[in-house]
């Protein structure tokens, strides 16, 4: 895309457009603390909040004393009984969590210390217990 639209400007086809102030939004400098996830977010917004600090600073959330980094996850339309941040489902390829609104399926995370792996791999070596519940670093 940018290969195109930088031929595009050599030639002269792009007519350059004025921002619209009315519309723009500022956003604060990038911090570590802004990865601490709220589980009482919905699922989608917590997905977009891991896609969009990845690789820095990156979603995290707290598990048996230890930070757990959240690489990769999925939304689950599916709503389960329990509270928010609670471990409500897991098979040999992931960990469901529920959220203010919606499922997370966890996909690939990273423990303290150790290797980022997948969903499956971690699992095999860090059994994660129904009702789990995941906390806030703050």
């Amino acid at each position: 895309l940018i290969l195109s639209t930088l031929g595009k400007l050599e030639k002269g086809e792009i007519i350059p457009q004025p921002q619209d102030h009315e519309k723009a939004t500022y956003v604060k400098k990038i911090s570590k603390s802004m990865g601490d996830i709220d589980w009482t977010m919905d699922a989608a917004a917590i997905e977009r909040l891991i896609r969009g600090l990845n690789p820095w600073p990156s979603a995290y959330t707290r598990w048996n004393g230890k930070t757990l980094k959240i690489w990769r996850a999925e939304v689950l339309e599916k709503e389960y009984d329990g509270v928010c941040g609670e471990v409500v489902y897991t098979d040999k390829t992931s960990i469901h969590v529920k959220t203010g609104h919606g499922t997370l399926v966890l996909k690939e995370l990273q423990l303290e210390g150790k290797k980022r792996m997948e969903a499956d791999a971690f699992l095999r070596g860090y059994p994660m217990e129904l009702h789990t519940v995941f906390e806030r670093s703050c």
